[in-house]
Order: structure tokens, then sequence, then C-alpha cells
């Protein structure tokens, strides 16, 4: 959805609220209430409540609320209660511009180019650019059919004069399949702490069906799908690319994605956070075709559970050097 039409449909908090609880509950409101021992309450028998704007004796301005209130247990709601957008002090107008920013961007958006865009805070841009990330988790659907597969390492080229190792990258994986008539291709994309049998053998136990036909280069971390796997190589080392229907050209592609989006946009990124930037380019991807990605980003945001700040910034390790670290300068 481009700026024009969030601006003409979302211009007033009582259009986006309206929005998010269609999105929410598209049967009703349903009270959110959960006890202790994790039963919900559930009940539909709900009361609006619309406070009005007031004023604190400082002089500051206290805004309009919507609130929901259960008549059957009493607690009191809204509509972005548990949801990315819990306590958040951002006008919801921007959060509806914030996301349209970031899926009209085909190379995705940089922190700074939101803080320019929305006005806010350099910190608040960056928190706001996770929250939205966090929502996009990638499917857990196995894949079936072809797939290749393949690893890339994130990371800028050695250089001497940088106290880091020659080796020092980020290690990520992906498995791409291929699409069809019905469906467009599909892509997951994993950061492992180490390429090796073991952690290529727990992603192909997780995302790729027994038997689907498995594509890679002459990786020796690839050798033992064999024994599991109708499992074909193309050997790079010696100028083949593509053999018949043998080839990773496809997942490789999305690896250039992945690279153009790190290098092009936030030119650096954390180890802890590539995981989000991997399902931000994922879904992107797997979305390609859809019609309203505004409208699947947002019943995301709905969906997700809240991401405190104190959570998103605990025990942060940057790792040095070009396109690989992602800290509040990026």
């Amino acid at each position: 959805m481009d700026l024009i039409s969030i601006a003409t449909e979302f211009g007033t908090k009582e259009a986006c609220f309206d929005f998010l609880e269609k999105k929410r509950w598209p049967e009703g409101v349903r009270c959110l209430f959960v006890d202790d021992k994790g039963v919900a309450c559930g009940s539909d028998k709900i009361t609006k409540i619309v406070t009005k704007e007031g004023k604190r004796k400082n002089g500051r301005t206290i805004p309009s609320r919507r609130l929901y209130q259960c008549k059957t247990c009493g607690y009191q709601f809204t509509p972005t209660t548990g949801t990315l957008f819990n306590d958040t002090h951002l006008p919801i107008q921007k959060w509806f511009f914030a996301v349209a920013l970031m899926t009209n961007a085909k190379k995705g958006l940089s922190a700074k180019q939101m803080q320019r865009d929305l006005k806010v805070s350099y910190q608040t841009a960056w928190y706001l650019c996770h929250r939205i990330r966090e929502a996009l988790q990638g499917g857990s659907s196995l894949f079936t059919g072809t797939v290749e597969m393949d690893e890339a390492y994130i990371g800028g080229k050695y250089d001497e004069r940088r106290a880091r190792a020659k080796y020092d990258k980020a290690p990520v994986v992906g498995v791409l399949q291929r699409g069809t008539k019905e469906k467009a291709s599909q892509v997951q994309a994993m950061h492992v702490q180490h390429v090796d049998k073991s952690s290529v053998q727990s992603i192909i136990n997780e995302r790729v069906s027994f038997d689907a036909n498995i594509y890679t280069d002459e990786g020796g971390v690839y050798r033992h799908l064999a024994k599991t796997h109708r499992h074909e190589i193309v050997v790079h080392s010696k100028d083949e690319y593509v053999r018949g229907e043998v080839h990773t050209n496809s997942i490789e592609g999305f690896w250039s994605l992945v690279k153009r989006q790190i290098i092009g946009q936030h030119h650096w990124v954390s180890v802890k956070h590539l995981q989000a930037y991997l399902n931000e380019r994922v879904h992107a991807f797997n979305n390609r075709t859809a019609e309203d990605m505004f409208g699947l980003v947002i019943t995301a945001l709905v969906c997700g559970i809240p991401l405190p700040y104190a959570v998103l910034t605990a025990n942060l390790e940057v790792v040095s050097g070009e396109n690989l670290a992602d800290d509040p300068r990026a």
C-alpha cells in the first residue's frame, strides 16, 4: 500500500484502531484476560470505553484512549494489549507509515531513513524497525519437491589493518523450494554458529521433507545427504553451474538480495540481530506476489508478542568489520 493511500485511509487514530480491531478480532472483540493457571476468559460481553482528551496540571496533554472492559471479569484492555504495539508511545498512525515504508522498500529501509521520514529520534526508529522485524517470523512447513540448499558468509572483506580474524564472518544457511505453476518459490534462512554436518542435518530434519530432491554445491558438509534424500551436486570448482535442472542459482540469487540490503541500506549489522534481518528478507521474498503486503505485516504485528527494549538490547555483541555490526549508529 502506498503512502498516499495510508494517509487517506488511516489518517486518524480511530481509523487505525478500527483496522487493528478487525484484524485481531474478525468475529468480534474477545476478553484477553488469562489467569495465573493459564485459563483465558475469552468472553464476548465487552463494553467499549472512549476517554476524552484532557490536560494535566503541568499543562501536558492526555490523549484520548480506546479501552475495552469485560463484563464477565472486569478486565480492561486496548486493541494493542499483548501485541508488538504494546506500551508504545509512538502515535499509531506513525506505526502504519513505518510498515508502509518498510514493505515498499525493495532493498529494505535503514533506521536512519526511518528517523528522517517519521521525524523521530534514532533510538525510536531503530526500536520501531526491530519490532516490525520481530513479527516477520518464517513459516515452519516442510519443503517438498525440488529444494536448493546453500550457505553464505555475511561480513566484510579481510583487511590486515583491521583487528579481526581473517575468517571472522557470520555463517548463514538457506533452503529454497522451487516454485510451481500453483505457487511461487519459497525460502527459509537461518544464522548458525558453524556450517558443519550437524547443523546442516538439523536444518534438513526440521525444514525439508524426506521425499524432496536436494541440490547443493560440492561442499563436504552436504555429502551425507545422499543417505537420506535424493541428492545431486553442481561442481563449482570445475566451472559447472547448471546441469539440466541441477543448480543452486535460485538460492544464490536470494543471498544476493540479502547482501544488497545489508551493504546498500544498513552497512553494518550485528550478529545478534542478523536473524531478524534474514526474517525480513525471507518474508518479503515469500510474499512477493501478495496483493496486500501491508495487511499481512499489520496482522503479524497484532499476533506477535511484546518485545521490550531491554530484551532487544540485552547482551549485544558486535563483530567489527565492514557490513557486520548493527548498533545505534547504523
